[in-house]
This record gives C-alpha cells, structure tokens and sequence, in this order.
C-alpha cells in the first residue's frame, strides 16, 4: 500500500504528463477529466479578462496538490496574437511547496481566415 506522500508523487507525475500532451494536443479537457478522476475539487476562478479553473485536492492534513489553468487572449486593437493557456501543477506538504511544474500552449491564430464572412461582398 502506497504512503500518502507516495500517492501524491503518483498523482503529481501523472497530471504532469496529463499537462505535456495537453500541450501538445493544444486542449486542456484532458488534464481535467484526470483531475477530477482523482477527486479534485474544480473551482471557476475566472476574471474579466482570463478564463481560469482551479483544482484543489487535500490528501490527508499536511498534503495538498494545487492545478491551475488560465487561458487569455493578449491581442489589442489592431492586432491579432495567439490566446496563451498556462498550467501550473504544485504539491505542498505542510504549507510548504515542495514541488511545481508549469507549462503551457499557444493557439494558432487563424491567418487569412476564410470563413463565410469574408466571402460576403456587398455593393
């Protein structure tokens, strides 16, 4: 039978990988359906201007895994820039972050869009 310290290295090593082929799928649905296999608490942590979720999941007092993704567009007026997804994945033991990863995704941005909209003239 596993530790709790053990239980959350297993978990922490597998939400890591969860994250590197989120990244690389560029979709974060994955790396939520496995934290909430594990039992993580989802909590919407949005902003006006930044999607955000936050995953919490307490193993016994003392050992705490925190996973956040934050996705937001930077574009301006008159430009167009890829919307940013982040992840940040920490494990702390009594109160104390032992261990964190951190990666994240650029979506493409669509250059030359031809949808329908483009294709309408009017005279």
């Amino acid at each position: 039978m596993r530790s709790p310290n053990q239980f959350a290295e297993q978990i922490f090593e597998v939400l890591s990988f969860s994250i590197n082929q989120a990244c690389n799928e560029q979709d974060w649905f994955n790396v939520r359906r496995d934290a909430l296999a594990y039992g993580f608490k989802q909590t919407d942590v949005s902003t006006s201007s930044a999607y955000g979720q936050r995953f919490d999941l307490l193993i016994e007092p003392g050992i705490y895994l925190c996973l956040t993704y934050r996705s937001f567009d930077p574009s301006g007026p008159f430009q167009t820039l890829p919307v940013i997804s982040r992840f940040e994945l920490t494990c702390a033991i009594e109160n104390e972050n032992i261990k964190s990863y951190q990666n994240g995704f650029d979506e493409p941005v669509a250059a030359n869009d031809k949808s329908i909209w483009h294709e309408l003239s009017f005279a």
